[in-house]
């Protein structure tokens, strides 16, 4: 695998590549896992307890709420369209959950109970509800009960369900047992939301905003291992601002931090979504381009000059160095070469020491 570096320093009105090789071997690196594995178990185990509980042959948890608890929001696609809301069901015989978004009309209604129980013994007798996808569709629900399920914040995220497919009434017994199980989903739900939280201010810089150095090393690692298993080209881009220090010594700390902020906001608008961004310490910057090849990280560092050149700067116009480093899946190669090939590209071109530069 060939690792190519491209350099940049970029002044008002003028950008600067120029090409160098390098290569080293690599260890496979491990399959990255999903931030949201634990979400689908979790669910179905308590969509199973629910419907054990209540004797039913069907249950259901539904999503409306765009934080459910979930790393990454899923998205259903309904009719071509995106939609926040989900639904997770567990028919008979089934082992763990299927995502089939049917009918949300249910359980906006029952949300609208917050830490109550919702029972309606038969959908097709039902002057609201007769008409509803559920109760005409398949699976042709006849009985439905659920409890909204309410975040810490008081945030209704959606409902735990169970179903049958003839009219019936819960005992006592089960209205009882459905609710304290919803209470529990809850906790876990309002715990797994914490857990996140706190991870993010973990993997978050507090000045700018954006990645930290650890949130980058994790992001990094994760796409190297889908560059290695999908067999696309990768790079990385290593920004760094020069004369930061004069910078602080004339115009104060203040003003170099509202910079750095200015800064990380001018680097992000030109990404696409699948680019990460992070401050990789001091006044460095790193972005991650995942399928981007030679070209499209200088069209990348195209973008950034320009977005630099627009941006409107407090005191002063700013001057920035650039290194760009591009691995193809030709041959094999450390991961560390292409953060070590971006970070010294950018350095030789920050201090002046670049080959043929003219």
């Amino acid at each position: 695998m060939i690792i190519r570096d491209l350099h940049t320093r970029y002044k008002p009105g003028s950008l600067s590549l120029q090409r160098a090789t390098t290569g080293s071997r690599i260890a496979p690196a491990p399959v990255d896992s999903s931030a949201d594995a634990w979400l689908e178990p979790t669910l179905a185990d308590f969509i199973s307890l629910a419907t054990s509980l209540c004797d039913m042959p069907m249950g259901m948890i539904s999503q409306l709420h765009a934080d459910i608890g979930l790393h990454h929001t899923s998205i259903s696609v309904v009719n071509g369209q995106g939609d926040l809301r989900n639904q997770w069901w567990r028919f008979p015989g089934q082992n763990g959950v299927a995502r089939t978004i049917v009918d949300f009309a249910l359980c906006q209604y029952a949300a609208t109970r917050p830490r109550e129980l919702t029972e309606l013994t038969d959908l097709q007798a039902h002057p609201r509800f007769a008409a509803s996808a559920l109760a005409n569709g398949n699976p042709r629900v006849r009985f439905y009960a659920a409890v909204s399920l309410v975040s810490s914040n008081g945030d209704v995220l959606g409902t735990l369900c169970v179903m049958d497919t003839r009219p019936r009434m819960l005992s006592a017994t089960q209205r009882d047992a459905l609710l304290k199980l919803g209470r529990q989903l809850e906790a876990q739900l309002d715990s797994r939301r914490t857990m996140q939280k706190l991870e993010q201010q973990t993997l978050t810089d507090a000045l700018t905003g954006i990645g930290n150095r650890r949130s980058f090393d994790l992001r990094l690692r994760e796409e190297w291992t889908r560059h290695l298993r999908n067999a696309q080209p990768l790079s990385l881009l290593m920004v760094d601002v020069d004369y930061f220090k004069q910078y602080n010594d004339t115009y104060g700390h203040p003003a170099g931090d509202a910079l750095l902020s200015r800064l990380a906001g001018v680097l992000r608008a030109p990404l696409r979504a699948s680019d990460f961004l992070a401050r990789y310490g001091g006044d460095e910057f790193a972005l991650i381009l995942p399928n981007s090849d030679e070209l499209g990280a200088h069209h990348v560092a195209e973008r950034i000059k320009q977005a630099v050149a627009r941006a409107k700067w407090p005191h002063t116009d700013i001057e920035i160095s650039l290194g760009a480093a591009t691995v193809t899946p030709s041959a094999m190669c450390d991961f560390s070469a292409l953060l070590q090939a971006a970070d010294q590209a950018m350095y030789q071109r920050k201090h002046g020491r670049n080959p043929g530069h003219a």
